[in-house]
């Protein structure tokens, strides 16, 4: 937005693919929100929100999401808070497994072009089957992987490791060390910045090698699952110290074509009154009929099972969130009985959401 010549406001996204349970729509990814310091409480915000949902719904985009710089700014426009992702920290001293890996494959170094390769293969294996993933291709790793300095915090450059199966990426990991001693030796910090894996082994033997790093004292990891599996691999089970926050923030720009874009864990039947005053085609009665291969959703005129707004739809859509969670704080109203317990079966995902990239 300006003023005169002057930007006063921004406002940007990029267009992905999210995986969802049981299925991929397109959506929105939100970033570079900001308004001048001199041009604050003028509406900028909103008039640039209006803008990004028209836009978005115009171009067929059911889905939107952001990470929120601050919590209480986006519930206003619809985003609900979907995933969760988690700060952990391993003491090297306690980062013993409690059994010994029997992994087929091997860990190896690459260098960048090698590494553009093997974790675009990754990512799209492991995209699809995981909510709240984002689609990356090669170019986006190829930016990734310039490693500017001013990225690196005091940190080394980038290492890149692949684990690997008859020559085939199974699993890799991107990280940085910092070095430093004290009067006991060693104290660096291994800090990992991404480490995907298509299978339980790659999981398994990336963890360990990045913990038995040498002259490492701590490893640290940020925007990790909430119900990281690395805590079951260690013999010390108060390992790793996890510190839970807020992931991505999603938005239903279309709730019809969202909710049928996906699968649901049981065969089941509900009408959903959905508040939207933000996105007014939203706002009505959905009947919602799903189940584990097929969905559809339309507008209709059935007294409605539960009622809730756009936003508290959004965070429990990709299953990070129970209705029942939400009914308890009194943010669902249950108006036929059994409801809320018959939407959280149909919601149930095996996966908890995830969303491991930032843009």
């Amino acid at each position: 937005m300006f003023d005169g010549r002057q930007v006063v406001g921004t406002a940007g996204i990029f267009s992905y693919q999210m995986a969802v349970p049981g299925g991929s729509l397109a959506c929105g990814g939100v970033t570079r929100v900001g308004v001048a310091a001199t041009h604050r409480r003028r509406g900028l915000l909103t008039a640039m929100m209006r803008r990004q949902l028209d836009d978005m719904h115009q171009r067929g985009e059911p889905l939107a999401a952001l990470y929120a710089s601050e919590a209480p700014i986006y519930g206003r426009f619809g985003y609900g808070l979907a995933t969760y992702m988690a700060e952990i920290e391993v003491a090297r001293s306690h980062g013993a497994f409690s059994k010994p890996l029997s992994a087929s494959g091997r860990v190896v170094m690459v260098d960048v072009p090698a590494a553009v390769d093997a974790f675009t293969q990754v990512w799209a294996e492991v995209q699809p089957t995981q909510p709240g993933m984002l689609t990356l291709d090669a170019r986006w790793w190829r930016l990734h992987l310039v490693d500017l300095e001013t990225s690196r915090e005091g940190f080394s450059p980038h290492y890149r490791v692949v684990y690997e199966v008859d020559g085939k990426p199974q699993g890799f990991a991107l990280y940085r060390i910092k070095m430093d001693w004290d009067a006991t030796g060693p104290i660096g910090v291994l800090r990992v910045e991404h480490l995907i894996a298509a299978s339980a082994d790659a999981y398994a033997t990336l963890w360990r090698y990045v913990i038995e790093v040498d002259l490492i004292a701590r490893v640290t990891a940020e925007g990790r699952r909430a119900d990281e599996p690395l805590r079951f691999l260690l013999a010390d089970s108060r390992q790793p110290k996890t510190r839970v926050d807020d992931g991505i923030w999603l938005r239903l720009v279309d709730v019809a074509r969202a909710l049928a874009g996906r699968r649901y864990a049981v065969e089941d039947r509900l009408v959903l009154r959905v508040r939207d005053e933000f996105c007014r085609w939203n706002d009505g009665h959905y009947e919602l009929d799903g189940g584990p291969t097929n969905a559809a959703c339309g507008h209709c005129t059935d007294d409605p099972d539960l009622e809730l707004s756009a936003a508290d739809l959004a965070a429990v859509y990709l299953g990070g969130n129970r209705l029942r969670t939400l009914h308890e704080a009194g943010r669902v109203q249950e108006l036929h009985r059994g409801a809320v317990a018959r939407a959280d079966a149909m919601f149930a995902t095996d996966r908890t959401p995830w969303c491991p990239s930032h843009f």
